[in-house]
């Protein structure tokens, strides 16, 4: 009877930590807040005005006044920045750009970009006379192109982010599966622990390298503290913070799994990797939902896909990256337990991936997600071999051992340059976000 309610005790404390992962994402993603359309600009389209100190766009919904670029062109054709647009502290819907402060009679001509909910900019203009109207000598440029640098950086935290999740997730969840002796083998645990620290410090780095991103700022405006806050209170901001928070349910079990015992039979052995499942599939909920997909947010579709295709990569990622750590550090005693199982496990890994990303991906991707789909399989094999080679014998197989472990290497590498190959950003075609007249009605070009 003591035995049943221990389990018990344990099969709902690993329940928690899955209802905690999905509890804590479903009330740290807020709704998506659509595209703002704008309603108002001070001074007025075409209206004549004494010497404004500042103007006005006012939109239909909240706007971040960090994310928007506002250029401006003075009677004499020049085009003038003056400072950052800056929120109206009375005016959630509204910001403002101040005026030159050297202030000459004529026409100004006013151009503005607020990011959409894709991404692409939503663009205007508007002009106002300053005592007397006369000729447009210009009309302002917004930049249609992200500088490349800030793509890089941007791109290249988001990769890491992938990458670790990967690799953090199927570690975890192969040696479970397989050895759930090595939670004490501090070589089988290591990747665990620099993966969680990779995910944290690059999941930090994309909403950083965001606002310059979305808002196709230059290298040196994109990381503006106040560029850098906007980017923290915007949408995909929002989300990339829920996954911080998913992440601390993770790491109390985490921590749990990797001082705790052991499991001891194959039923604990799956419950605690379907827990990883569990708990991960919320962590990569996140990565769906911060997908740029319109005013209504991803569909359920989208982000069930997603989560479909980061598990089967990190399974297919784990069980390399595990064969490697185990032919270099474990003896054949851990090596006649664990692969057998591998064996078991990767060929299935790879057969889904394989299943999904026909489904989801195209073009490059989809082959590097199906060289690490035919890797993992690959890895299975190579398990399967040395285990049918070593049964029934006994002493050192050194000629095996050795011809395993170059295995071992050549899997470990290829998944390493298939998964980044796999995580780096699709890149859009430029969509050119030239302004174009606000026509009357509030009506503007997108």
């Amino acid at each position: 009877m003591t035995a049943t309610r221990t389990h018990l005790r344990g099969l709902l404390g690993l329940l928690a930590v899955v209802a905690a992962c999905w509890g804590t994402l479903l009330i740290a993603v807020p709704a998506s807040t659509g595209d703002p359309v704008l309603v108002a600009v001070s001074p007025a389209d075409g209206e004549i005005v004494e010497s404004p100190d500042e103007v006005r766009l006012t939109f239909d919904r909240p706007v971040s006044a960090g994310l928007a670029t506002v250029r401006m062109t003075v009677p004499a054709g020049q085009q003038v920045v003056e400072g950052r647009p800056y929120p109206v502290s009375d005016d959630p819907n509204t910001f403002a750009v101040r005026m030159p402060r050297t202030r000459y009679a004529g026409t100004y001509s006013v151009a503005w970009s607020v990011p959409s909910s894709t991404l692409e900019p939503i663009t205007g203009t508007s002009a106002f006379q300053v005592y007397a109207p006369t000729e447009a000598a210009a009309v302002p440029q917004i930049p249609a192109d992200r500088d490349p640098a800030v793509v890089a950086i941007h791109d290249a935290f988001r990769a890491a982010a992938t990458a670790a999740f990967a690799r953090g997730t199927g570690v975890a969840f192969v040696l479970g599966a397989v050895w759930p002796a090595g939670v004490v083998h501090p070589p089988a645990r290591r990747p665990i622990t620099y993966a969680w620290w990779a995910l944290v410090v690059a999941t930090f780095g994309s909403i950083v390298s965001f606002g310059g991103y979305t808002a196709r700022l230059p290298l040196a405006e994109a990381y503006d503290p106040v560029v850098v806050s906007a980017a923290f209170g915007s949408d995909v901001g929002a989300v990339l913070l829920a996954r911080l928070l998913v992440l601390v349910p993770i790491t109390v079990a985490l921590v749990q799994l990797l001082t705790g015992t052991p499991a001891r039979s194959a039923v604990q052995r799956w419950l605690r990797s379907g827990v990883v499942v569990g708990a991960a599939a919320a962590l990569a909920a996140t990565w769906g939902l911060a997908r740029p997909a319109g005013p209504d947010g991803p569909s359920a579709l989208v982000v069930t896909a997603d989560i479909a295709l980061l598990l089967a990569v990190a399974v297919c990622t784990g069980g390399p990256v595990l064969l490697w750590v185990l032919v270099r550090t474990a003896g054949d005693s851990v090596l006649r337990v664990a692969l057998p199982r591998l064996a078991r496990v990767m060929p299935v890994g790879g057969v889904s991936l394989l299943a999904v990303a026909l489904l989801t991906t195209a073009g490059w991707r989809l082959v590097a997600l199906l060289v690490l789909a035919v890797l993992a399989v690959a890895t299975g094999f190579a398990g399967g071999w040395w285990a049918r080679r070593r049964r029934g014998t006994r002493g050192r197989d050194v000629s095996g051992r050795a011809r395993l472990r170059r295995l071992a290497a050549v899997g470990a590498v290829g998944v390493a340059v298939a998964l980044l190959a796999a995580a780096v950003p699709a890149t859009a075609p430029t969509q050119l976000a030239q302004p174009g007249g606000l026509q009357q009605g509030g009506v503007v070009e997108r």
